[in-house]
């Protein structure tokens, strides 16, 4: 029912009152629930909502406004870490989207905070966030050298005092892929916020297409839709401008992976009716998958865009979870180095460790 609300609203007035409590179940599931405040209002239909359905999506509008505001603290002791270094951070996905103050993000809640940087200053950057109360999370001694060798960003990052989490990246894949694009090209993406920090956003092309390849090199799903949704968004944002399309297919061109976009632009447009081009559909098109690999991978992702909540959960949950998991991790690492580290990663989970990381799960 989520998927349908967020594309035709007026469908939430008009539910028994059991499907209204079930929608908003699946909302907070996928942490969206403070997202319908303005899908209901972007319709015209919040106030014809009845007052419970309102109590608990604004209840969830709290938790992220409150976020926003933490947000802003994490920002400025950023700033207060790194100004003196002189080297710009970007930020990424949720903290991007809220930074920019982006309407149709109101109420997307963010797991972490995760930003970009040169990867030549990332041992002063690293080095100036310990300074500042930023420690290593507590990782196996296996995890920590595979960030150090295989993951596009160094081992997570925990303030010891406000516990938030900073997640700091050189590079949107891991480098060593033939696929990773190159990251001084996003740098040079990377577009000013404009509030006296060395501070910056990806230009709206590059938020698009980052968020396309960080949803489609994933191999976990759960939280899948909310992730579409984004990219749904961000076409609905910038999407009625010409120039938008054509910045997307010049900067495509020269990032690669526009399969992953291809990706996107379809199951967004297939489940939220997003509005795209003909010509962009057009140039996309080359880059759909085979035969062979769209037989598989089509079903699977609209599996997991739609029944990903446990209550929706039928026999096809197996196969789809198992092909995207298996597709994710051969897509992040070559195959002389997927099979010793799925056995490893076995071999510590028979002995689980609490506080143990999972970098292809990032």
């Amino acid at each position: 029912m989520l998927v349908d609300v967020l594309t035709s609203p007026e469908k939430l007035i008009h539910a028994s009152p059991r499907s209204q409590s079930q929608l908003i179940a699946e909302a907070r599931y996928f942490n969206m629930l403070a997202q319908l405040k303005f899908v209901c209002e972007d319709a015209g239909i919040w106030y014809q909502l009845p007052l419970r359905v309102k109590q608990h999506i604004c209840s969830a509008e709290h938790s992220f406004k409150n976020q926003r505001r933490q947000l802003e603290i994490e920002h400025q002791a950023i700033h207060s870490a790194l100004h003196h270094l002189g080297c710009r951070w970007v930020y990424l996905k949720g903290a991007a989207y809220q930074m920019l103050e982006l309407p149709c993000f109101f109420g997307r809640l963010m797991n972490d905070i995760d930003i970009l940087v040169d990867e030549q200053e990332l041992p002063r950057v690293e080095a100036a966030l310990n300074e500042h109360g930023w420690t290593h999370k507590k990782l196996t001694d296996y995890d920590e050298q595979f960030y150090r060798e295989w993951s596009q960003e160094i081992p997570p990052l925990r303030h010891f005092e406000r516990q938030t989490e900073l997640d700091v990246h050189f590079n949107i894949l891991p480098k060593k892929l033939n696929s990773a694009p190159k990251a001084e090209l996003l740098l040079e993406q990377a577009q000013s916020l404009n509030d006296g920090s060395h501070a910056a956003s990806l230009s709206p092309a590059a938020l698009l297409i980052h968020s396309a390849i960080h949803l489609f090199y994933e191999s976990e799903y759960h939280k899948g839709i909310r992730d579409l949704f984004d990219i749904h968004l961000l076409i609905k944002q910038f999407g009625k401008d010409d120039h938008f399309w054509s910045q997307l297919i010049e900067l495509q061109q020269q990032l690669g992976n526009a399969s992953s976009t291809f990706y996107a632009l379809h199951f967004s447009q297939w489940l939220f009716e997003s509005d795209v081009p003909d010509k962009v559909n057009q140039f996309y098109q080359a880059f759909k998958p085979n035969a062979l690999i769209w037989a598989f991978t089509n079903p699977a992702f609209y599996y997991v865009f739609t029944s990903m909540y446990p209550p929706h959960n039928h026999s096809g949950h197996f196969k789809s979870t198992s092909t995207l998991y298996l597709r994710g991790h051969f897509k992040r690492l070559p195959f002389y180095k997927l099979i010793p580290h799925l056995a490893k990663k076995l071999i510590i989970k028979l002995k689980p460790n609490k506080d143990s990381e999972n970098p292809l799960e990032q």
